[in-house]
């Protein structure tokens, strides 16, 4: 096996896309957008599409997505936190039900990648570590995400270099060969 797909499928951006948009403007899981992309097996290839180890170009299309709606929306975490602060303070001002209000500034909050849905084990405790495992451990982390942060580039430029056409039309582009590194916590 070669390694994953160099170029993003059709099937890979209608999932990216329902995943960041949505149906109708509310969000769904990521095996609800597998399942209406069209895999077979929505809940395990909503979660690996998700991999940037395994899928990089899906990630970074992901982020690029939510990065538009961000912009399009003027959506920053300090507005979205201070419109939730709003929608308190008026409550707390108007006795009102403010549920709605609030249920819709989380929305926005969601489509702009603010709240996810994950769920951490940890073992050890990071004030454990002294300040060389630190540097370590944030090396780790980093060389583990090198190969989403080139697809975003990739993706990037690639989009810059068709400044003349439109991106929607879902051109698809392939990506260089990833360098072959070895592994030892992988699986594969």
């Amino acid at each position: 096996m070669s390694g994953p797909p160099k170029q993003l499928t059709p099937k890979q951006i209608k999932f990216a896309q329902l995943l960041v948009y949505g149906i109708e403007g509310s969000p769904i899981t990521k095996t609800e957008a597998a399942r209406l992309a069209g895999y077979a097996t929505p809940n395990p290839e909503g979660t690996r599409l998700t991999n940037p180890n395994k899928f990089p170009l899906v990630c970074a299309h992901i982020s690029n997505l939510r990065d538009e709606v961000r912009q399009k929306y003027d959506i920053t975490f300090e507005r979205h936190l201070e419109e939730l602060g709003n929608i308190r303070d008026r409550g707390k001002k108007d006795n009102r039900n403010l549920a709605a209000a609030a249920t819709t500034e989380i929305a926005r909050g969601k489509v702009a990648g603010y709240y996810i849905d994950q769920k951490i084990i940890r073992h050890g405790r990071i004030d454990d570590l002294n300040l060389d495992q630190l540097y370590e451990r944030m090396k780790t982390i980093k060389e583990k995400n090198e190969r989403l942060l080139k697809a975003k580039e990739f993706l990037a430029k690639e989009s810059s270099e068709e400044s003349g056409s439109d991106y929607k039309e879902q051109t698809v582009k392939k990506l260089p060969s990833p360098q072959k590194k070895s592994d030892p916590d992988s699986t594969s």
